[in-house]
């Protein structure tokens, strides 16, 4: 199911539900203390970046809580980089379709009942229905984000707003909500991908490389800066950089639009268009042995950065404020218009840019070029 087409659903029956579940539930006098915590559950269901941004958070649950599991409550989509983090427990659901979501919730929501959670940390900004399996998981201690017109906040025991502050702060705000001291903000945890499951022709790639991601998954393709400069740029770095090798990646969806950026560069000796055909662990593998990622701002921004590889990051509708590269050695380009951002979660990023995204038009090949060849040569 589409990323539109589930917010949709969301706001009008997943807030109706929470709005009548709200009549039942109650905040419990006794809730347990962290040092009584057994077993934890941090929700994240859409994002493969945010849930990357999650393992600060993680850090600070299993240092607060060293005594406790923790499970990472997920979609199905996201379960096997679920399985990649510092967590002892995956819980996955699978909304793909209508009709998967239907059939799986009860079984979903029974399997969490028999693991009863002491805690349950939300990390979905206004998600209605994140809330309702927050609740439905009887987890005495409810966390998450809540503003003044969403019904879902009576279904927490625990709530912050949204602030301006990065989402891995955000993150880890949630356990400070609960009184866990958070002195400082960890970095983020390194991927922990299987090497076993890297097909050899992936391990072979020539070498230096460079990855080039000119895609921003579907939760907001508008995050996409043009791909005729996208292509512009691969021709200036190539005669820059005559041993330097570019790798382009994308989900299977992208592989025509990605081949549509390349166009009359497809058949270069030194580009290789791998876009829908790495596996996840794959994915990792060739960012972590890349010189440095080229991107928009989007989900393998923040597994680059999470595996060390430092980015040159184009931001436009949203901000690197919220979903900058943690790290060193980033450099991210964002003109920071009055309109800027306009994609947010108070309206499930979902804003009709009046502007043509002149956020994007701004940035100049001029300027990534010579941020890349700073990033490539530093390394």
């Amino acid at each position: 199911m589409r990323p539109q087409a589930l917010y949709r659903v969301d706001q009008k029956i997943g807030g109706a539900i929470c709005w009548l579940a709200s009549f039942l539930a109650s905040r419990r006098k006794r809730m347990p203390e962290p040092s009584e915590w057994r077993r934890i559950a941090v929700a994240k269901y859409m994002g493969m970046g945010s849930l990357v941004l999650a393992t600060p958070l993680l850090q600070i649950l299993r240092q607060s809580a060293p005594q406790a599991e923790i499970a990472i409550v997920t979609s199905l989509d996201l379960a096997r980089l679920a399985r990649m983090l510092p967590v002892d427990k995956v819980f996955a659901w699978d909304f793909r379709s209508v009709s998967s979501a239907l059939k799986t919730f009860l079984p979903f929501i029974s399997s969490l009942r028999r693991w009863r959670p002491d805690v349950f940390f939300d990390l979905e900004f206004f998600v209605n229905t994140s809330a309702l399996i927050a609740w439905l998981s009887g987890a005495p201690i409810r966390v998450g984000f809540h503003h003044a017109q969403s019904p879902r906040g009576q279904l927490l025991t625990h709530y912050l707003p949204f602030t301006p502050r990065h989402t891995a702060e955000l993150f880890a705000g949630l356990a400070w909500a609960v009184g866990i001291s958070v002195k400082s903000l960890p970095s983020l945890c390194r991927l922990s991908y299987d090497p076993q499951k890297v097909r050899n022709e992936v391990r072979s790639l020539p070498r230096p490389f460079v990855v080039v991601n000119p895609n921003a998954g579907e939760l907001a393709l508008q995050r996409r800066w043009m791909p005729e400069r996208f292509r512009e740029l691969l021709y200036r770095l190539l005669d820059s950089f005559p041993n330097m090798h570019f790798v382009l990646i994308g989900s299977r969806s992208e592989r025509e639009y990605v081949a549509g950026v390349l166009a009359e560069l497809a058949n270069h000796p030194r580009i290789r268009n791998l876009a829908g055909q790495l596996n996840l662990d794959e994915l990792c593998f060739v960012l972590d042995n890349a010189v440095a990622l080229i991107t928009n701002d989007s989900g393998p921004m923040h597994l680059a950065a999470a595996l060390g590889t430092p980015c040159v990051a184009l931001f436009g509708p949203e901000t690197p404020d919220h979903y900058g590269p943690m790290g060193e050695g980033h450099r991210t380009i964002y003109k920071r218009l009055p309109c800027s951002p306009c994609l947010t979660p108070f309206d499930g990023k979902m804003f009709p840019c009046p502007f043509e995204i002149q956020c994007l038009r701004e940035i100049s090949v001029d300027e990534v070029f010579e941020a890349a060849k700073k990033v490539i040569n530093r390394r």
